[in-house]
């Protein structure tokens, strides 16, 4: 029995040893495009696994945490978005950091998706495997990969199902909550209910945000006349005044708000240096002095048309970002449901046949 065990260590480490060597040039390529925090934190994760759990569980779920993130990285490059390396966080898995958002919710799908369907392609391996060597770690390796890339496609956000089923709908992200509540529940998981949490703030921010879309465009019209009317003005103080009093209730952004509230103090100040001249004897500000103030309120105003820019863009993004058409929303139901099927048949298989096999049997039967 030792030697048979011997044997199939010996014929596994070979198979592997073979594999690297024909892939050595691919993992040349991956080492040069890796940052260094995503080695550091990858080997501190796998020391952590490997105490333990030890290190053969450990090596497998690093790899097949890698693999995932990977498939985001491939996909980034494709669209041409600029992202963080990978990290890994022990108890947490692994993630990309994305320096900008995606030009629409297809785009956000399509690098949600790319994960899981990496992570797909990274436990098949070890189907072959296992019908060879019969060993049950394989049978582990497919269960593991199954869980990790099911549980990812649920639908809401962060996880990648929320990503991609906001291509179809946000609804979906509704029956997400329930289906990660219900795991939660079960297998009473801090890490799932913590993501309800994010879920549920991020899908009321886009709910209100939409729902007060038609009024945030009517309150873009009325900012740019405002700013249109201060330029006009931008000399008179008690004018500046009188127009900003009257459109003062009718702005919602904070960060708007705040430079218009700059402009009121700075006019205030004017008109006390005005009035602290009148009491000197001198009427009026001379021509330097005012265009000293036209200066200041003229950047204030520069200012609040960069806020006013933002906010438009904002809204823009809010109004174009999750509108597919129906034939893009068909798509990514068709290969959300297939990834979804391939991932389940393959935890079940891997189950199955850990399950069934005489070692594991004999152990629970003890």
């Amino acid at each position: 029995m030792k030697k048979n065990v011997k044997k199939s260590s010996w014929g596994i480490l070979g198979t592997l040893g073979l594999l690297l060597l024909g892939k050595l040039k691919y993992l040349l390529v991956v080492f040069k495009i890796l940052k260094l925090q995503t080695l550091i934190s990858m080997f501190l994760t796998l020391g952590t696994y490997a105490i333990i759990f030890g290190w053969q569980f450990a090596a497998a779920l690093v790899y097949l945490l890698f693999v995932h993130e990977m498939g985001h990285l491939f996909a980034a490059k494709r669209i041409k978005l600029s992202v963080s390396p990978a990290v890994f966080i022990p108890f947490i898995g692994a993630a990309i950091g994305l320096k900008e958002m995606p030009k629409s919710a297809k785009d956000e799908a399509y690098l949600a998706y790319m994960g899981p369907l990496f992570g797909l392609f990274s436990f098949l391996p070890a189907i072959p495997l296992y019908l060879t060597t019969h060993e049950p770690f394989w049978a582990l390796c497919i269960i593991l990969g199954g869980t990790i890339n099911l549980f990812n496609l649920i639908p809401i956000t962060p996880l990648d199902g929320g990503r991609i089923a906001a291509g179809i709908s946000t609804k979906l992200w509704g029956l997400g909550i329930v289906l990660l509540v219900a795991f939660s529940i079960k297998f009473g998981s801090f890490i799932g209910f913590l993501i309800v949490i994010l879920g549920s703030i991020e899908w009321y921010k886009i709910y209100k945000k939409q729902k007060n879309l038609h009024s945030n465009k009517t309150e873009i019209e009325k900012l740019d006349l405002l700013v249109s009317k201060l330029k006009e003005e931008s000399n008179q103080l008690e004018s500046i005044q009188a127009i900003m009093r009257k459109a003062k209730w009718e702005i919602s952004q904070p960060e708007i708000m705040k430079v218009f509230d700059q402009l009121g103090s700075e006019v205030e100040k004017m008109k006390k240096n005005l009035y602290l001249q009148q009491l000197t004897g001198t009427p009026a500000l001379s021509e330097e002095a005012q265009n000293e103030n036209e200066q200041v309120i003229q950047q204030i105003l520069l200012q609040l048309e960069e806020k006013i820019e933002e906010f438009k863009k904002d809204v823009q993004t809010t109004e174009t970002y999750y509108k597919t058409d129906k034939k893009t929303k068909l798509k990514l139901f068709l290969i959300y449901i297939g990834l979804a099927a391939a991932l389940s048949i393959s935890y079940y298989f891997g189950n199955e046949i850990l399950m069934n096999h005489p070692e594991i049997r004999n152990a629970m039967n003890r």
